[in-house]
């Protein structure tokens, strides 16, 4: 009973989920965040495992890999002094890393169900409970479900590991829903998508407000108490324009931000052919992902339902002690493969992480944008960029200096020019919009989505020596 009424809920879930893309875009984007580990889930196996025996196989062929690797490798005070060396010289370091790389994916597999199925209902309560308004309840506790991931992951990279990671994630996130979402729905939506020049140029100009005071604050390596207090009241500066703001970002919606149509009817979907091939490709997924989702329902009340509504409260603070435990995992674990291929925690954390916390958001946003919300999936990619920098950072510095009374020291020679590359493709994207008079062809897309890549083959080659800058 306990396993059929699993199922039948999350079958239930995703026909509403389906049914409803239009009329609730943003509630159903952050559905297709589980639906999406589901489908990569057992692909990612098979690829974690293969990654690693051709790593043991090139490191067995190539002699002693850890006297050929380059001086800048050496972490320095990244990490922990004999952290390092105790997993580099482990018996069975490969079937770690295998592990380890597994554990991650899987922490991230546990994070999307925890927002998906509890935590962004438990918001959706408290939002309707205190009646916000939709822009400010956006901006805040739904923005706070979306970014959930970045914004735990930042807090276990202050006071768990004590390291950057967190704020390579950060950084690696705000690239990635830049030129991945947004080239994204420009490549897979029907047509041109054409979006409205108001809601992202005052969203460009909050983004890039956030990027230069994150910058100002990591300039010397330290961030102080009142600078990170200055980025989370900005953020609420931003929520209160938002407020004033809503009736006409209302109006807009109204307006603007739809798919051009096209001629003819050419793409229909055969319900019953889609839905057996997810039930076939949904076997593997459910019972590798049935350990945790077993926890998460016997120990979090789901207040979606009408009889446990009342309980929204409880909902909230078992996902946030679950999504903090998912969080230092997977921060933890991150940390440890870090050490063992001899990478900065930062670069791990724009890079691998990054991605993890980031592609099923990106998923989610397609599908709002092959609905012709097209407006709604670019206004949330920067949006929830402007609460990763200025509480995702600004939440644990702000803690850090409340509890321990000290600056804290980041990583400014890497972090700045991370930062500085961050605004420049913010100004990229921004102009090639201007330029296409904000009319997102493939093309465009396409150009958007190769600048994540050489965003990403930038850092593994300046970390790995092949580039000196």
């Amino acid at each position: 009973d306990f396993l059929r009424d699993m199922a039948a809920s999350a079958v239930v879930r995703a026909a509403a989920s389906a049914a409803s893309a239009a009329s609730q875009p943003a509630r159903s984007r952050h559905q297709w965040r589980r639906k999406s580990f589901a489908f990569v889930g057992p692909k990612f196996s098979v690829l974690a495992m293969g990654l690693v025996a051709a790593i043991a196989l090139a490191s067995y062929m190539g002699g002693d890999h850890e006297q050929q690797a380059p001086a800048h490798r050496q972490l320095g005070y990244a990490y922990e002094p004999g952290v390092c060396e105790s997993y580099i010289t482990d018996y069975s370091k490969y079937i770690s890393m295998v592990l380890l790389m597994w554990g991650i994916f899987y922490m991230f597999w546990g994070l999307a169900i925890i927002c998906d199925d509890y935590f962004v209902s438990s918001l959706e309560a408290i939002c309707e409970q205190l009646k916000l308004s939709d822009d400010v309840a956006g901006a805040t506790f739904m923005a706070a479900g979306s970014s959930a991931p970045e914004l735990f992951t930042s807090v276990m990279a202050v006071f768990a590991v004590k390291n950057d990671v967190g704020i390579g994630t950060i950084v690696g996130s705000a690239v990635f829903n830049l030129c991945i979402i947004i080239g994204g729905t420009a490549l897979f939506t029907p047509g041109t998508l054409t979006i409205d020049w108001k809601p992202i140029t005052r969203d460009s100009f909050f983004y890039g407000l956030s990027i230069a005071a994150m910058i100002y604050c990591l300039l010397d390596g330290w961030v102080t108490t009142i600078e990170a207090a200055a980025l989370v009241t900005f953020y609420f500066v931003y929520v209160l324009f938002m407020a004033f703001n809503s009736k006409i970002m209302e109006a807009m919606n109204n307006c603007t931000g739809q798919v051009e149509k096209v001629d003819g009817d050419d793409h229909e979907f055969d319900g019953k052919d889609g839905e057996e091939e997810e039930e076939e490709g949904g076997i593997i997924s459910t019972a590798i992902a049935l350990p945790l989702a077993s926890i998460f329902y016997i120990t979090i009340p789901d207040c979606s339902k009408e009889e446990t509504k009342n309980r929204y409260l409880i909902t909230f603070t078992m996902s946030i002690l679950w999504i903090g435990a998912c969080s230092y995992y997977m921060v933890t674990w991150a940390s440890k493969l870090g050490c063992m291929f001899g990478i900065h925690p930062a670069i791990m954390g724009c890079t691998i992480l990054a991605a993890g916390t980031s592609v099923p958001d990106a998923i989610g946003s397609l599908i709002v944008a092959s609905n012709g919300h097209g407006d709604m999936a670019v206004s949330n990619a920067i949006g929830s960029n402007v609460f990763d920098i200025l509480l995702g950072l600004g939440i644990p510095w702000l803690l850090n200096g409340l509890i321990y009374g000290v600056s804290l020291h980041v990583d400014a020679d890497g972090l700045v020019p991370l930062s500085i590359i961050l605004i420049a493709t913010l100004i990229g994207v921004y102009l090639i919009s201007l330029c296409m008079s904000f009319h997102l062809t493939k093309p465009v897309g396409v150009i958007f989505i190769l600048f994540y890549f050489v965003f990403v083959a930038y850092n593994l080659a300046h970390e790995f020596g092949l580039i000196s800058y």
